[in-house]
């Protein structure tokens, strides 16, 4: 197929957050490539308002995971009616994969998950990547045979005027000043470990509030409103917590507001990095050969090398060894020197 014929594309990525946001490199990239085409994302419902911050695609087609099979028939059915040229299953899973057979598209391309690599690596901890490719280059890749290529710039995200306001009036209403120094901390994650320990999270919000006067913001949804509670107790000093305050969207925009952001290997690390803001990523059972590592030259990465890494790619809720050595031996002052760094 010519790319000249191509004027419908799908692009099918359900979740998460962070990889949701890898795709935006590769939605820039097809629309640069096909002005005039009409660009698809079919995501989840709840993941959905990222994509407000997306000016590239044409529609949202959002999944209600709720409903069951009767979602997906439902779904499957309204992506018939449209007749796609082409569809891109960057999330490759049995969703996707019964959904696209049935939608009857000309031509349908597959994201390279590089499965058996990662299971070496994580089993045996042997690497036998031929190269470390970041996630959102390999998401491009995904498109080559339709001519589509990097254009050198990285992932994007950009907040609408509307959505910056009213988290402009949220920060006012708990006395942060936007127009002075923030640091925002992102605490969560899906999975026990590969999250650093509140304590941790809490000395070093000590030190950025009182060696740096630099206000602290956390953020979070509202199954992070208890860490956070646990991070300003254990803090001794004044942070804000937004956790469960704000829906995806804000979020971003929140992050948008800060001059750098300390996270843990989850999705609002690639959010703050698609806004150009530099990061602190606190990386554990996860490693670089996966292709999630930060990718701005401003960022940083907070690590400890030990044999036993990487043990997951998705992350688990305990640590194989008993240990959690990979956190534990992770230390605030460690982190604290990278983000002098990177604030400078």
């Amino acid at each position: 197929m010519k790319p000249t014929n191509i004027s419908k594309i799908l692009v099918f990525r359900l979740s998460s957050i962070g990889d949701i946001i890898l795709t935006t490199a590769l939605l820039r990239c097809l629309r640069n490539e096909f002005p005039n085409a009409q660009i698809d994302f079919v995501v989840k419902k709840q993941f959905a308002p990222i994509l407000r911050c997306v000016p590239y695609i044409s529609n949202v087609i959002e999944l209600d995971a709720k409903q069951g099979f009767v979602g997906i028939e439902s779904l499957k059915n309204r992506l018939l009616a449209t007749r796609y040229q082409v569809v891109l299953d960057i999330h490759k899973n049995w969703r996707s994969m019964y959904i696209r057979k049935s939608i009857k598209a000309n031509l349908v391309l597959t994201f390279n998950k590089h499965v058996f690599r990662r299971w070496v690596l994580t089993t045996f901890h042997k690497d036998i990547y031929k190269e470390v490719r970041p996630v959102y280059l390999r998401f491009i890749d995904t498109a080559a045979p339709i001519g589509v290529k990097p254009d050198g710039k990285g992932t994007e995200l950009i907040v609408q005027h509307d959505i910056q306001q009213s988290v402009d009036d949220i920060y006012a209403a708990n006395h942060v000043d936007i127009t002075k120094p923030i640091v925002a901390f992102c605490p969560g994650a899906s999975f026990t470990n590969k999250q650093w320990p509140a304590e941790k999270f809490a000395e070093l919000a000590k030190r950025i509030v009182s060696d740096l006067n630099i206000q602290v913001v956390l953020i979070g949804g509202k199954n992070e409103q208890a860490l956070c509670e646990t991070i300003i107790r254990e803090s001794g000093v004044t942070v804000v917590s937004l956790a469960g305050a704000l829906d995806l969207s804000q979020s971003i925009a929140a992050l948008y507001r800060v001059k750098a952001t300390v996270a843990n290997d989850t999705g609002m690390l690639h959010a703050s990095e698609a806004l150009g803001v530099p990061v602190i990523g606190i990386y554990g059972a996860t490693a670089r050969q996966f292709g999630y590592y930060p990718i701005l030259p401003t960022s940083k990465v907070a690590e400890v090398d030990l044999p036993c890494r990487p043990c997951t790619k998705m992350g688990m809720n305990s640590c194989p060894k008993g240990h959690f050595a990979c956190m534990q031996t992770l230390s605030a002052e460690h982190v604290f020197a990278l983000l002098k760094e990177v604030i400078k």
